[in-house]
């Protein structure tokens, strides 16, 4: 039985289910974040209700706007803290950091367990072999109040990493690689299970980076083979059909470059070498990592960024932000001339700074890059690692292969 199949079975105490079956689940963990906060709020007053399923299961993250840019974002920051105290949620405040990897560090996501959230970047979950869903505000809240959700059981389709990439490229790349050749429409409602000797063997960072992007693919829910530290309870990826597995061939694949408006306009770096860019943001739950901020610290030790370029960094949650102080990465990156905001999603909302201006070329370690993403649609965005980010922001341009030289790593 593929991985969504044996989850939903047993929250919904079958025995078994077949795909585009419909059926109710028991819900584990719910969590929301601010910015769609005040519509919840407003569902359960239009249906007055009063009261959630367990307090203890649900959540709130301010992640979104952690410095608010104006009156309007500061009060719809007040409503959602009125909220929670309301119903006796736990919140997580401006600068606890970005909802998805929270829930890794608090491990609410847990092998075979279910948890849905107002985010469709909660397929992240996937890389504990959770079922983490993204859902829409009403299907929330009637989770909210039952602790049981609705589900149509996705078909699965497997997909075999083949061979292994240059030493130039990370899971980053692999991802848009993946993008480039299957677009948002071929896994549609699908659920992906990654194996093969590549995927099995990276860090549980880059792990988190493919089920972090499995929405970009269009995905329901994405799950990955269990990492080296992993729990027993997490499952060895076999497919179960072979006419359902894919094969992604990934031997030597060089950096990939997303260039704007699309995830999917993905192209191997050399097609984008020498590209001024004027900004250079690395964070959104994609890439802000430790191992991230480690990569980027390795690279600017003792440089210096393009006098013409910025570089914003924005660490993933307080911890990762602690680890790197800690570490020595975040004086790194200020001595090299970058600036390090405080934990949470940052510039890739949009609705806070910094706000590219109208004309700059922007290149980010974000998992989208559709037009006016970042907050000014006269903006261009171009997607990558957080290594070509790094020495992109040396460089004032997007690098060729000759200046990522990586032998000191």
């Amino acid at each position: 039985m593929s991985l969504v199949n044996k989850i939903i079975a047993e929250h919904s105490e079958l025995d078994t289910v077949d795909e585009n079956q419909i059926v109710i689940v028991d819900v584990d963990r719910i969590y929301l974040q601010d910015g769609n906060s005040p519509t919840i709020r407003k569902l359960f007053r239009d249906y007055q209700f009063n009261k959630v399923f367990n307090p203890d299961r649900i959540a709130v993250f301010f992640d979104h706007s952690v410095l608010s840019p104006n009156i309007d974002i500061s009060n719809r920051l007040k409503e959602a803290l009125d909220f929670c105290n309301q119903f006796g949620l736990r919140f997580f405040n401006q600068g606890d950091g970005i909802s998805h990897l929270v829930a890794i560090e608090e491990e609410w996501f847990t092998p075979g367990n279910l948890v849905i959230a107002t985010d469709s970047h909660t397929c992240t979950g996937g890389v504990m072999q959770s079922l983490a869903l993204g859902m829409g505000a009403s299907d929330v809240v009637a989770a909210m109040v039952s602790g049981k959700s609705w589900l149509k059981v996705p078909e699965t389709i497997w997909i075999k990493t083949v061979g292994i990439p240059s030493t130039f490229a990370t899971a980053k790349d692999v991802m848009l690689y993946a993008l480039s050749c299957f677009g948002d429409r071929k896994f549609l409602y699908k659920s992906i299970e990654w194996y093969g000797d590549w995927v099995e063997n990276i860090s549980f960072d880059e792990a988190s980076t493919i089920a972090n992007m499995g929405v970009e693919m269009g995905a329901k829910c994405v799950f990955l083979p269990p990492w080296k530290c992993s729990p027993s309870s997490m499952q060895k990826i076999i497919p179960e059909h072979q006419e359902k597995t894919i094969e992604l061939n990934i031997e030597g694949l060089l950096p990939y470059i997303a260039a704007p408006n699309s995830p999917y306009n993905s192209k191997v770096i050399t097609e984008f070498s020498n590209e001024k860019i004027d900004y250079v943001f690395v964070g959104s739950c994609a890439n802000s990592r430790l191992e991230d901020l480690a990569e980027i610290s390795t690279i600017l030790k003792a440089k210096k960024i393009h006098k013409d370029t910025r570089l914003i960094v924005t660490p993933g949650s307080k911890k990762i932000y602690l680890d790197a102080i800690n570490n020595g990465y975040v004086q790194t990156i200020i001595e090299s001339g970058g600036i390090v905001t405080p934990p949470g999603c940052g510039s890739c909302v949009g609705t806070q700074g910094y706000i590219p201006a109208s004309g700059d070329k922007v290149l980010t370690t974000m998992n989208r890059n559709f037009l006016g993403r970042m907050g000014n649609a006269e903006a261009s965005i171009w997607l990558a690692s957080p290594r070509v980010a790094a020495y992109t922001a040396i460089k004032g341009e997007i690098p060729n292969l000759q200046d990522m030289q990586y032998d000191s790593i």
